[in-house]
């Protein structure tokens, strides 16, 4: 670069200097003069109030003025503060006006500030969705107030009272302390605000600011388009839990970050994302309605109804969107976690999509169910009894590869695979676990096909006692009739631990919260005799009778079984009842082969018996012939009216030698009774017996 043009350079650089420093002395210079001539002002307030009319471009009027200085400016307080004139004057009251001289240098600021204090506003959302804003200044008259106070620069509210009113969403609530800033061009608003809620510390009785949310939006108040954005990056939810319920659930606690950011569209929220990471999140759901309504039970049925259910999650993170137009929304979560505390890894639901509308659809490659249907129990949207059920049973899922598509009154179409369906057992029910196989439907049916190779467990602790690992090969249907479903298979077969069956029939859950209708047919597999005691149903057998059938099975097979089981199990067990015929079949029999059975302790077991029992109704049959000890039995047979008070009786009818029948009795009850007059006893010929066992 030639020597003239550095030179000139410095120069220009070293002037821009001086300009900029006597430019400062000037503004401190005219700073101090104003700040010491500001107390003049107070004596002039129609001057004042002659400048902030030019200012706002309409008439300012108030009551008193006060002045004062502040680092960035002067400070008018001004009373009794009137924007406008006549009947269309919109009455301020006590304000602040600040004049930042500095700020108002800035591109896009203005050189005056409005304070208004302790308003209280509420925004309201009325039926169809719109968002309304009530208790700015002067919005009681029916004008625009932010019009009006456009030209007095940026309006700050300070220490307001927000109420939040949505009785759809059966929302009504008040923010104690919220900050607003907002600035007005034309249509448009801009504004930034911090709203948090406050309680008095323990120790000295001062506020404490508690999970203080910022927001920020931009908003064309004439078509009632905008975009807003919310952040709590220390969120307490039990701070914000009046606020946070849908549906009948309240969030309660929980503490992390949030930030929301939303679209709106003709004063409707038509977008929404979110990027949230909780942790000890905890919600409550809707309370119980009580069972009784009795007088005597009226006390119980309070506490009933007022227990409410409750689900805990030690973390939730998410990153969803979703939005709206003509009718329709889509919800995408790309990410979505939920760790429950009592489980080592989280529950994926990451890619899920939903969408709503006339059309509605549900995409996702994989959904651990167990949260979903946590939170379903706390909704007040679903019936009482399957809320219930849900709380107590627990059931969980892994849904793979989901596909549900379908519109509103019209086709539906469902595919997905499942694993590990587990349900808890509760009271009388059974409890499964380990269950996989796909699912697919319409709106007609759905059908669920096993996975051969899973092996899922099914648990009846009331009444078998034991669990049962089984496999399953087959289809089962699912199909409405009336205000009912079928639950059917034409053909599944069973394949346990020394047993199989083949089964066709199904269940009717009527739906109107009775037992549901059975009718089942089965075969079953040859398999050994002590394998039945897997299947006592002990709740409704006594448990002398369960003692006896434990230790009278001792070996043999069980060949050509078969079942059927048909009626309404609210009247089970299908038995006659005054005269009139039982309303319902239980018939179940098959062939004993090679049975070794022990009727009673003090009495040897039999031994080649070979006989064909009946259950029957809430009883049994068994009739055969049998070897007891060397002593051949021709017939004999055994049975129970009701399992639950009827004796259990055996007679039977011998044929054998003599010398064999007095050697059995020597080893009978008799010979503990009789044994001296027994030992002196002897016998030869041939000699028939019967016996009979209460």
């Amino acid at each position: 670069m030639p020597t003239k043009m550095r030179r000139r350079l410095r120069l220009a650089r070293r002037g821009l200097w001086y300009a900029v420093a006597v430019s400062l002395v000037l503004v401190a210079l005219a700073v101090g003069i104003v700040s010491q001539l500001l107390p003049l002002a107070e004596r002039h307030p129609d001057r004042i109030a002659e400048w902030l009319s030019a200012r706002a471009g309409r008439p300012i009027a108030f009551d008193r003025v006060r002045t004062a200085w502040t680092r960035r400016g002067p400070l008018l307080r001004l009373d009794g503060l009137r924007v406008g004139e006549g009947k269309d004057a919109i009455p301020i009251g006590a304000a602040e006006i600040l004049v930042s001289q500095y700020a108002g240098l800035l591109p896009g600021r203005s050189f005056t500030e409005l304070r208004v204090r302790n308003l209280e506003l509420t925004l309201e959302r009325s039926d169809d969705g719109r968002w309304d804003v009530r208790g700015l200044p002067g919005q009681g008259q029916g004008g625009d107030p932010l019009s009006q106070l456009e030209g007095l620069g940026e309006l700050q509210v300070i220490d307001a009272q927000l109420g939040i009113v949505a009785p759809s969403l059966k929302i009504d609530a008040r923010i104690p302390d919220v900050d607003l800033r907002v600035r007005v061009s034309g249509s448009r608003v801009r504004a930034g605000a911090r709203a948090s809620m406050r309680s008095k510390d323990a120790k000295d009785g001062t506020d404490d600011e508690i999970a203080p949310i910022d927001v920020a939006f931009d908003f064309d108040r004439e078509r009632g388009d905008g975009r807003a954005y919310a952040a709590a990056k220390r969120a307490d939810l039990s701070a914000w839990s009046p606020l946070l319920r849908a549906l009948g659930v309240a969030a309660t606690a929980g503490n992390g970050r949030v930030e929301a950011w939303a679209t709106l569209r003709a004063h409707q929220i038509v977008g929404m994302s979110v990027d949230a990471e909780l942790k000890n999140v905890r919600l409550r759901g809707a309370p119980f309605p009580a069972r009784t309504t009795t007088a005597s039970a009226v006390s119980s049925a309070a506490s009933v109804a007022e227990t409410a259910p409750q689900a805990s999650f030690s973390e939730v993170k998410t990153v969803a969107h979703w939005r709206a137009e003509g009718g329709r929304w889509r919800l995408d979560a790309p990410e979505l976690r939920v760790h429950v505390a009592e489980q080592d890894e989280p529950l994926v639901l990451d890619g899920i999509l939903i969408a709503g509308g006339r059309r509605y659809g549900l995409l996702a490659e994989r959904i651990d169910a167990a949260p979903l249907f946590a939170v379903a129990a706390l909704s007040d949207r679903l019936d009482p009894g399957l809320r219930r059920w849900l709380t107590t049973a627990r059931p969980g899922a892994v849904l793979e590869r989901v596909e549900v598509s379908g519109e509103r009154d019209g086709a539906l179409r469902a595919r997905a695979d499942v694993r590990d369906l587990r349900i808890a057992a509760v009271g009388d029910s059974v409890g499964i676990s380990g269950l996989s196989g796909s699912v697919r439907g319409d709106g007609a049916g759905y059908v669920f096909s096993f996975e051969p190779t899973a092996k899922p467990r099914f648990d009846w602790p009331r009444g078998f006692g034991v669990p049962h690992d089984v496999q399953l090969r087959g289809d089962v249907g699912v199909w409405r009739e009336d205000a009912g479903w079928w639950v059917a298979t034409s053909a599944l077969r069973i394949d346990g631990e020394g047993y199989g069956a083949d089964v066709r029939g199904g269940l009717l859950f009527q739906g109107d919260g009775t037992r549901p209708y059975i009718d089942i047919a089965a075969d079953l597999d040859d398999a050994q005799a002590p394998v039945a005691k897997k299947f006592w149903v002990k709740h409704s057998m006594s448990p002398a009778l369960v003692r006896w059938l434990d230790n009278a099975l001792i070996g043999g097979w069980v060949r050509d079984g078969r079942a059927v089981i048909s009626g309404d199990l609210d009247d089970w067990p299908f038995v006659a009842h005054d005269g009139k015929p039982a309303r319902g079949v239980f018939d179940a029999r098959a062939t004993l082969r090679d049975m070794r059975v022990k009727f009673h302790d003090d009495w040897p077991a039999t031994a080649d018996m070979d006989a064909d029992i009946a259950f029957v109704a809430n009883g049994f049959r068994v009739a055969g012939k049998a070897q007891l000890l060397e002593v051949g039995i021709r017939e004999f047979s055994s049975g129970m009216e009701d399992f639950g008070r009827s004796d259990l009786t055996v007679d039977a009818t011998a044929d054998a030698d003599a010398s064999k029948l007095l050697a059995l009795m020597k080893q009978s009850p008799l010979q503990r009774e009789q044994g001296e007059t027994m030992a002196k006893l002897g016998a030869v010929g041939p000699a028939s017996a019967t016996f009979s066992l209460r």
